[in-house]
């Protein structure tokens, strides 16, 4: 996105032929692939850098957030570290208000589920179900961010991981055939479009009953909730 308003402490690694987001600290890149509008870029603040590629991926951060002015914290997995009922949020260049907001409201781990559509119990095939509450919004203007018709974010089990905490590798292939069996009351949609709010649950497949819930489409940096 060409402005005359560069911004002075965001990453600003920018493709010639796609408008770039800010994210309350975190660069990103909107393109639209099989699945919609999907992140294409990452990441921001001062976090523990432990290889040459994270210290490439963190070279260029924001300190505060567009909107806020608050500090922003980054994990050395390039996920911004937020808390649960914190919004993640995506900010267009130039502007402070966020184009898009992604909340993780509440995580709670299960060991079974409903079989969807027949009853009876079904296990997870990673270890532990996580029923996930989550709320996300895209702003109208989004659609003016793309060349594309339709402008999303999608919601969906494949754009998850999860981590044993902060700083630890992210374990994604959380959509599993048992993650989607399950009966979920509620649920979330797949993605949001643009001037749409959207609030629901999603169930996960993770190896893990504990630990950090990273929303990351692109695998390469988001943001993250502990749980």
């Amino acid at each position: 996105m060409k402005s005359s308003n560069e911004p002075t402490s965001e990453r600003t690694r920018r493709p010639s032929n796609q408008k770039v987001l800010l994210a309350g600290a975190t660069v990103l890149a909107f393109t639209l692939g099989a699945g919609g509008l999907v992140l294409a870029n990452s990441l921001q603040a001062q976090a523990e850098s432990t290889t040459q590629a994270s210290q490439k991926q963190l070279a260029d951060v924001a300190n505060t957030d567009a909107e806020t002015g608050e500090k922003v914290y980054v994990d050395a997995q390039a996920q911004v570290i937020k808390s649960l009922g914190e919004a993640g949020k995506l900010t267009v260049a130039g502007q402070e208000k966020p184009s898009f907001e992604i909340t993780v409201h509440s995580v709670k781990t299960l060991d079974s589920c409903t079989l969807r559509g027949f009853g009876g119990e079904i296990k997870p095939e990673n270890g532990n179900f996580l029923l996930v509450d989550i709320s996300a919004s895209l702003a109208a203007s989004a659609a003016k961010a793309v060349d594309e018709e339709i402008a999303l974010m999608p919601l969906d089990a494949s754009v998850f991981g999860v981590s044993t905490g902060e700083n630890q590798k992210v374990a994604y292939q959380l959509d599993t055939i048992a993650s989607y069996s399950c009966q979920v009351e509620n649920a979330v949609d797949i993605a949001v479009g643009a001037g749409d709010e959207v609030r629901g649950m999603l169930m996960l497949d993770a190896p893990y009953g504990s630990g950090q819930i990273v929303y990351d489409p692109e695998k390469s940096g988001g943001w993250t909730w502990g749980y």
